[in-house]
């Protein structure tokens, strides 16, 4: 497998952990009973995963290989599932904290 795949299916599987532990998750409550607990555990985990993820997203598109495959175009779209994400988390933050 190529390094570009490793990355790729690392980057990929962040952003999954990323949207597990979205504080507007039911299923945090379960792992942690406190309201606060999910705050902070949203918060500062998922800002070292999404990093870690942008991280290997980038080595995923550096070291593509020369021949075109499926991973050129998965490569590509990972950034705006990356954004994506990001925006994700921006409006359930911002619905936690009562802002909308």
């Amino acid at each position: 497998m190529s390094k570009s795949k490793k990355y790729f299916y690392l980057s990929f599987l962040l952003l999954l952990i990323s949207l597990y532990l979205n504080s507007m998750n039911p299923l945090l409550n379960l792992h942690f009973n406190s309201v606060v607990k999910i705050i902070v555990v949203s918060i500062f985990v998922n800002a070292i995963v999404l990093i870690f993820a942008i991280i290997f997203a980038d080595k995923s598109i550096k070291h593509l290989p020369e021949r075109k495959s499926w991973i050129h175009k998965a490569a590509k779209l990972l950034p705006w599932l990356l954004f994506i994400v990001l925006i994700i988390h921006i409006l359930t933050s911002l619905l936690t904290f009562g802002i909308i």
